[in-house]
């Protein structure tokens, strides 16, 4: 039995313009993620590893190319819908979850 594509990425490109340089911190990306599949993401500093999670985790949106979950394009999907998915759909931790002052604890 064929297992159900969660989330699939299709020539997935991020760009940043800082100043008068672009930086492309993604390039032409795919990749399928799979129901059940533990995945991992590995490179050295500056590969695109947290650029990927954030696409993944509809935090940033692609500078062109398809992000889908499911049947749905999140390519181009606004604040409300992004907002949506990572509350019904998805959980992120965060590296640093320092989010709340220690102060405040």
């Amino acid at each position: 039995m064929a297992k159900k594509v969660l989330m699939e990425l299709k020539q997935v490109t991020r760009n940043y313009v800082m100043g008068e340089v672009t930086v492309e911190a993604l390039k032409e990306t795919s990749l399928s993620i799979f129901e059940g599949e533990l995945l991992v993401i590995l490179g050295p500093s500056g590969s695109g590893k947290s650029t990927l999670l954030n696409i993944i985790g509809g935090m940033d949106l692609p500078s062109s190319g398809q992000v889908y979950f499911g049947q749905e394009d999140l390519s181009q999907a606004g604040d409300s819908k992004l907002t949506g998915f990572r509350r019904y759909e998805l959980g992120f931790v965060f590296q640093l979850y320092n989010l709340i002052p220690e102060s405040a604890l």
